[in-house]
């Protein structure tokens, strides 16, 4: 029992130490690739032949880049919690083929998403991370649908309040890679 109490007061000066930090809060402003939810999306793309695909509208809808808006708090040293906001732009292109009629609108997405990071121990100038954050997407006239975005590799250079961030992303939102500046108060 001893034993026991000692470590967990070990542990209790541990966790003490590791959260007394100067600037708790950041937050990161990302210009990322193309949304990867609608990359190459096309409904009811059909070239049949048949009477009923001549009647049937072919959609498609391409994106822009991906803004992203993310908020962390340090618990501890190496860890973080906040969350992710995510905006892009739709448009939307649909084909009546019958009457060869064209129609274009644009819609704005939007997702929110919870976020854990991890920081790996590193240089003061050059800090690695990793994250994962899950939510939810919403786009008009689209389903509100389950969102991911996995972070298994990122990092952020020069100074410790304003710094530059780049991450390898893997994720609902965006596939591939962010760029960004953050600020830490």
């Amino acid at each position: 029992m001893k034993k026991v109490l000692i470590a967990l007061s070990g542990l209790a000066l541990l966790a003490g130490t590791a959260t007394a930090q100067e600037h708790p809060h950041e937050i990161n402003v990302f210009l990322g690739g193309f949304n990867s939810q609608f990359l190459g999306y096309k409904v009811n793309v059909d070239y049949r032949t048949d009477l009923y695909a001549l009647y049937e509208p072919q959609t498609s809808v391409t994106t822009g880049p991906v803004l992203t808006l993310d908020y962390n708090y340090s618990i501890l040293k190496w860890l973080s919690v906040g969350a992710q906001f995510h905006y892009n732009h739709l448009t939307v292109r649909t084909v009546e083929r019958i009457n060869n009629a064209y129609g274009q609108s644009s819609r704005n997405m939007f997702s929110f998403l919870p976020e854990v990071k991890l920081r790996i121990p590193s240089p003061a100038h050059f800090r690695l991370y990793g994250k994962a954050a899950i939510g939810v997407s919403f786009a008009p006239q689209f389903a509100t649908r389950f969102a991911y975005d996995l972070v298994p590799i990122g990092f952020e250079w020069a100074g410790q309040r304003v710094y530059g961030t780049a991450e390898l992303v893997y994720g609902s939102i965006v596939k591939g890679g962010r760029i960004g500046i953050g600020f830490r108060f």
